[in-house]
């Protein structure tokens, strides 16, 4: 699998105690074995890899639901990103226009939260669509992505109708429809 960001193989959260028990085990030189054991897999719906479809690299992170959540998970991402973002809430999205301006090249929007995040993004990113559901906006990334692309599922946004882990479900069970 290549590495799809910067410093690390997976798109495990880099929690700060995770990362200080890694570096210090290293200094003792303990096997890094033990060290991913204790370390933990990756929790489920947050920076989560589903799998590979057509060359495009799929992850659920439907945990993010605010905007510095999904800012996180863009800091570690060079792959090119089709984003699949929103839900019910009233976020200021703006704090990821520079974020977007680097790393996505496309957007698809979902929820009531379409044209603020349309209105917000049109200047960066040049392709921004409109999905009705989840199983729709996967379908569209299917079509829209390119091989190497990473689909990122990260909504920055609560979902009056469901928790993060239905529509992360939902979204996994699209993907493994590819």
């Amino acid at each position: 699998m290549r590495y799809l960001f910067a410093k690390t193989e997976t798109l495990t959260p880099q929690r700060p105690t995770n990362m200080a028990s890694g570096i210090s085990s290293k200094i003792v030189e303990i096997r890094n074995e033990n060290i991913k054991r204790c370390m933990g897999d990756t929790i489920a719906h947050r920076q989560q890899y589903i799998d590979t479809v057509d060359g495009v690299i799929y992850y659920d992170d439907s945990k993010a639901e605010n905007v510095n959540a999904t800012w996180f998970t863009f800091e570690n991402i060079v792959n090119p990103v089709v984003w699949i973002v929103g839900g019910s809430c009233h976020n200021n999205y703006s704090e990821l226009i520079d974020t977007a301006r680097k790393k996505v090249r496309t957007i698809i929007s979902i929820g009531n939260e379409q044209e603020s995040i349309e209105m917000t993004f049109r200047s960066v990113v040049k392709e921004i669509y409109s999905a009705s559901s989840i199983e729709e906006a996967v379908s569209m990334a299917s079509i829209l992505a390119s091989e190497n692309d990473l689909v990122l599922f990260s909504p920055a946004c609560k979902d009056s109708e469901m928790d993060y882990n239905e529509r992360g479900d939902r979204f996994v069970e699209e993907v493994k429809k590819l």
